[in-house]
């Protein structure tokens, strides 16, 4: 038979206890330095949100930290508007809003502009009812309508080589 006697003294007692608290202390600040970040997120996606709504445009943003980093990317979708033609003058100017405002450094913001020009994609119901005051989405809708005639035949290797 084996017998394993621990005797804990007072000093390897305030080692435990030390221990502990120092594990402790730290899981408090991976959760507060969660938080923060997080916080962070939110009002780098927040300030964009109200920064486009207040020029009548309304758009989703999402947020990411790099990997080790203190810097952020953001993701805005938007309708596809041509004021944000020249959209790198625009993130240049909101980069340097988020900075002075939250604090935060975003490193890239990229944009996503998705276009609904199927028939498949949106209902008849919905075409009717769709009010276009942007000249950049007729445009593009103009070069859908063009592409829709373009015919395919073959040809002889003739005609290839001319």
């Amino acid at each position: 038979m084996f017998t394993l006697t621990v005797s804990l003294d007072s000093f390897s007692l305030h080692i435990v206890a030390a221990d502990i608290l120092i594990l402790l202390t730290y899981i408090l600040y991976l959760y507060q330095k969660k938080r923060n970040i997080e916080k962070s997120i939110n009002s780098i996606s927040e300030f964009i949100s109200q920064y486009f709504m207040s020029t009548g445009v309304e758009v989703q943003v999402t947020c990411f930290r790099l990997e080790e980093n203190k810097r952020f990317v953001t993701l805005i979708e938007s309708e596809p508007l041509q004021r944000f033609r020249y959209s790198n003058v625009l993130e240049r100017n909101l980069i340097a809003h988020i900075s002075k405002t939250t604090n935060n450094v975003v490193e890239k913001i990229y944009w996503r502009f998705p276009l609904h020009l199927h028939k498949d994609t949106i209902g008849i119901d919905e075409k009717n009812n769709l009010e276009i005051n942007d000249f950049y989405f007729l445009d593009t809708q103009d070069l859908d309508k063009s592409k829709s005639g373009y015919k395919v035949s073959e040809a002889s290797w003739g005609e290839f080589e001319k």
